[in-house]
């Protein structure tokens, strides 16, 4: 028995509708409040489908479907993950997909799909949800033990490197949740699913998908029972999984992928490769061939620059799809290619090199010695994040690099910087607190960090507009005035309400911050990126007056505090 309710929605079955797709006026009632906003104040599709769902789904009955909303910010659906979003140009709609989360848990087979209109008015709807109960959120078997439950069942030798990671779902068996081990790609069956010689599932002749059948398994976290098994088409490559020492000799573990007997930090799943320059001229070399490689799927620490590259480009990429909901750095799926053991000419004849930069779609990272050795400039994983992210405004807003609007730039990148390094380093992401505010940690002169967002006076940097830097050097100053917008993101992520509690928590501000960027002019200032702020949190917010009122209270505080309007 499934424990997933089933809803429908569209328009034309909907005798209030009126023969038309509704907006958010039609499906609040007359009485809406007056923050309801009309459909050209969504700033997505997305945004347009969860608020559609929130109305919908607090208005039925099963148990399941109400809990989805969330009790404390229906307006957001938080149990629901954007999954994909696809413009269908036959009907003119939009179809966003989302899969149910719970304690950031998939919910197998439980998803949701809204068709929004070009007008983001709702058009239908269609969905499974589910209501997880009796069942922990804490695993007491690894992955590794719940693929040695596969093994022995299927007499399979296959080993975790050939396989996806394991990741953790809750599924529905026998009027029971568990919690369970999703293996994804086993090239294995139970001998129960196995075909009769000579049959074929397709009637034709034999065939590689048959003999070679890639199957998935939900293996209970707690048990190792095998809960449940399901074919799965293949994919054109599998992942491989590799390991090795970064520059700071930490061991990490990474995606890649094997050809020709070598292992290659070239991950085609989320297509994050790494290449090794071998101290080339960026400008005059021709580009590698192949990503950086080795005999082994252990790096060991024979190519740390490359690791410490890889491992960063893959957390980035991770934290704009899973947190910010970006399809990719370019929002359109390119590949994010990193180079090391990078020269350039005009800056002398290397091998050291002190720069890491955003140029030409891809990042490039210089080597300094630090008397025994060159280290990379991939190792300070915060300019990673701030270089990638000089990519993500390159392909949205496009920010003009001068004065103020390249200061905005600089200041940006600076900021998602800080949060997507502290999101993975911070001892504790959730306390801003405990945050490290430095860009570029001993980079600057003296041992200093090139800025400090909670103090720019500590590099010489103005941190309010009436010490603004009018000055033709710089492009106009965009690595000096860029401190004073700095403090004022600085001030947003920290501020508290009257209880001295956090405002909204640092994920919710990384995302408004992301969502204010991607809708600003080529030429906006300070100002703009304030005035964006303050309409996506109106969109975000729309249905908790008294939250969204205390949001742009803080929005507007922390500018003010550094003079701008």
């Amino acid at each position: 028995m499934s424990h997933l309710e089933r809803f429908r929605y569209h328009f034309t079955d909907d005798p209030q509708a009126g023969g038309a797709p509704p907006g958010p006026e039609a499906i609040r009632g007359v009485g809406a409040p007056e923050d309801a906003e009309g459909g050209r104040g969504f700033n997505s599709a997305e945004s347009a489908a969860r608020f559609y769902l929130a109305e919908k789904l607090a208005q039925e009955e099963a148990p399941a479907l109400r809990g989805a909303v969330g009790e404390d910010r229906p307006e957001r659906v938080p149990d629901l993950a954007l999954s994909t979003e696809r413009h269908q140009a036959g009907t003119g709609t939009t179809l966003v997909r989302f899969e149910q989360t719970q304690h950031e848990i998939p919910v197998f087979g439980a998803e949701v799909l809204v068709e929004i209109d070009d007008n983001q008015r709702l058009v239908s709807m269609d969905g499974k949800l589910g209501e997880v109960t009796g069942v922990g959120s804490v695993p007491e078997l690894s992955g590794t033990d719940a693929l040695e439950r596969v093994k022995a069942a299927t007499g399979s030798t296959v080993s975790a490197e050939e396989l996806p990671p394991p990741a953790l779902a809750y599924v529905s068996r026998n009027d029971h949740w568990h919690l369970a081990w999703h293996l994804r790609e086993v090239p294995a069956q139970l001998p129960e699913n196995r075909r009769e010689d000579g049959r074929h599932g397709h009637g034709l002749g034999a065939s590689p998908r048959e003999d070679f059948p890639l199957t998935g398994y939900f293996v209970d976290a707690y048990s190792g029972e095998i809960l449940k098994s399901y074919g799965m088409a293949p994919t054109i490559t599998v992942p491989t999984r590799l390991e090795g020492e970064d520059e700071v000799s930490v061991r990490h573990r990474f995606q890649g992928s094997r050809r020709d007997g070598s292992f290659l930090l070239h991950d085609q799943w989320r297509q994050i490769a790494t290449y090794d320059l071998d101290f080339a001229d960026i400008e005059s070399a021709r580009p590698p061939t192949s990503a950086v490689g080795s005999t082994q799927a252990d790096f060991g620490a024979g190519h740390r620059a490359g690791v410490s590259a890889h491992v960063n480009a893959e957390r980035v990429e991770k934290f704009y799809r899973d947190q910010l909901y970006r399809n990719g750095i370019d929002d359109a799926d390119m590949d994010l290619v990193s180079m090391v053991n990078c020269t350039y000419h005009e800056d002398g004849p290397g091998p050291e090199w002190f720069n890491a930069v955003w140029w030409k779609r891809r990042m490039w990272y210089g080597q300094v010695s630090d008397g025994t050795r060159l280290v990379s400039l991939a190792r300070h994983f915060d300019v990673n994040a701030h270089e990638v992210t000089h990519g993500v405004i390159e392909t949205s807003s496009d920010l003009v690099y001068q004065d103020q609007s390249g200061a905005l730039n600089e200041s940006l990148a600076d900021t998602m910087g800080v949060i997507i390094a502290n999101w993975y380093q911070a001892p504790d992401r959730d306390d801003v607190r405990t945050w490290n505010w430095e860009i570029g940690a001993g980079l600057g002169g003296g041992g200093l960090p090139l800025r400090d967002m909670s103090d720019p006076a500590r590099t010489g940097d103005p941190d309010h507009m009436r010490d603004y830097l009018h000055t033709t050097r710089d492009n106009g100053g965009v690595h000096t005035n860029s401190n004073i917008h700095n403090k004022a993101m600085f001030h947003l992520l920290t501020s508290v309400d009257a209880a001295g509690k956090p405002v909204l928590k640092a994920e919710e501000w990384a995302l408004l911050i992301y969502l204010a960027l991607v809708r600003l002019l080529r030429e906006s200032e300070f100002p703009d990126m304030h005035r964006a702020l303050r309409d996506v949190t109106s969109t975000y917010l729309s249905g908790n007056a008294p939250l969204r009122t205390a949001a742009q209270t803080a929005i507007d505080e922390a500018y003010q505090k550094v003079g701008i309007a």
